[in-house]
């Protein structure tokens, strides 16, 4: 059964493929957005789980693409198939982190008819456990949109990509050349869930291209992510070279960086099966004591 809202003004679109194990919370989720004018459209990537049938259990539009088409094409479809003036991004793994979050974003939109883009803080989970691993509290509007969601636009028209690390950065760089002026909630709006093997980052098959080199092209700035090396190692371990030779495109004076030369030294010579244990020791153990969730203001 579709919900059915009259005059929506924002879509809260939901890109998914295989998450079958998760979806169901990621909508529910939505569901609990308190306000009106709230329209929910979820666009399956052609999954091969039961996805499909999970999302069917749920009062939302559903629509189901014949083949799949990339993370950067299913976003520009939902942007097309919105029901809203506005449109907020999340992925079907992820979860707003209260029922406000939305409405917070409808009065944003509604206070500046220039605004065309909001930004967010947002945190990562592990999957089953309690608690932030992560905190991204970055001011750059483009870095932030690595993770589209939570990622908010007035419904336009812009060229997809599907080129990895910048699928939604490229949208936010489309919506500047247009002259859209754009805002940042400082507070976690979302909570992105980590789980291995169900994250397209996780994927080996995601690593076609070059990240660095995608950033680069985009900004005309390299890309200063260098903890990204152990994030390479682990799920495509034969682009790492070329990998770090692409960061150092134009950024030679990373070489006197020790960050750079710390991440670069743990990748090349770390095996893979101490280093994917490690880095989950690390984030249980390690960063999840000095992560901060940033609360959503009391009004």
């Amino acid at each position: 059964m579709e919900a059915v809202v009259s005059k929506p003004i924002i879509t809260i679109g939901i890109p998914a493929f295989n998450q079958e194990k998760v979806i169901g919370e990621s909508i529910e989720s939505a569901l609990e957005q308190r306000g009106r004018g709230i329209d929910i459209l979820v666009v399956d990537d052609a999954s091969t789980d039961g996805t499909v049938e999970v999302i069917k259990k749920y009062p939302v539009r559903l629509v189901q693409n014949e083949y799949n088409m990339g993370i950067g094409q299913n976003l520009k479809r939902l942007m097309r198939l919105a029901r809203g003036h506005n449109i907020i991004y999340l992925c079907g793994d992820d979860l707003f982190t209260g029922p406000d979050v939305v409405s917070d974003y409808i009065k944003q939109f509604q206070g500046n008819p220039k605004l065309g883009i909001i930004g967010r803080y947002y945190y990562q989970f592990m999957n089953g456990h309690e608690g932030a691993v992560m905190v991204s509290c970055d001011e750059n509007i483009l870095t932030q949109a690595c993770n589209p969601s939570g990622m908010a636009f007035k419904v336009d028209d812009f060229k997809a990509t599907n080129k990895i690390f910048i699928e939604c950065p490229s949208i936010v760089a489309q919506y500047l050349r247009k002259g859209y002026e754009w805002t940042m909630f400082r507070y976690d709006t979302v909570a992105a869930r980590l789980h291995p093997g169900g994250n397209t980052a996780t994927k080996e098959s995601y690593y076609v291209g070059s990240m660095y080199e995608n950033w680069r092209d985009l900004t005309g700035e390299p890309l200063k992510f260098y903890h990204g090396y152990i994030q390479i190692k682990n799920r495509a371990p034969k682009k790492l070279w070329e990998e770090i030779c692409q960061s150092l495109k134009g950024n030679m004076t990373a070489l006197l960086n020790p960050i750079f030369w710390l991440y670069a030294t743990i990748a090349i010579t770390a095996p893979g099966c101490v280093l994917r244990p490690l880095s989950n020791f690390w984030r249980h153990r390690i960063t999840r004591r000095f992560c901060r969730i940033i609360e959503r203001p009391s009004k």
